[in-house]
């Protein structure tokens, strides 16, 4: 449970920055990452090999980040590692699903209202930390 709080609580910081700055801090990801390890050896839930499919899930937003000329950000990628790493595979599919779904609802309304930003570009990890959000409640 303590491994959700601090996914969560991570999400949201980096929520703040990607809508104040459009970036994240690596290195806070990186910390919440070998925290994550640390209280996964304390507290497992899911085996080693789950967290490890977990984070090709994200490796693959992390590819498109390379490859998609800045429509995806790098630091997108880095998160869904991140949220592989303590959901696992399955899970964290369901989470990208959720954001991009939410995401993409959020980007149809401020084309239908005109209020779509100049660069095209918003904001990813409100959405993750949404999705997050529901999946902790349902």
């Amino acid at each position: 449970m303590i491994q959700s709080y601090v996914l969560l609580g991570t999400l949201g910081i980096h929520s703040i920055e990607d809508m104040k700055e459009k970036k994240i801090t690596v290195t806070f990801t990186l910390l919440s990452g070998i925290f994550g390890l640390f209280l996964h050896l304390l507290f497992p839930q899911q085996s080693i090999f789950e967290m490890m499919l977990g984070m090709v899930s994200g490796g693959f937003i992390l590819l498109a980040a390379g490859l998609g000329r800045g429509k995806i950000g790098i630091g997108d990628g880095l998160m869904f590692m991140l949220t592989g790493m303590y959901l696992g595979f399955s899970q964290n599919v369901l989470l990208m699903f959720l954001s991009f779904s939410l995401a993409g609802v959020w980007e149809l309304i401020l084309v239908c209202t005109g209020r779509r930003p100049k660069d095209g570009r918003i904001p990813l990890a409100p959405f993750l930390f949404l999705g997050y959000f529901i999946m902790i409640i349902g």
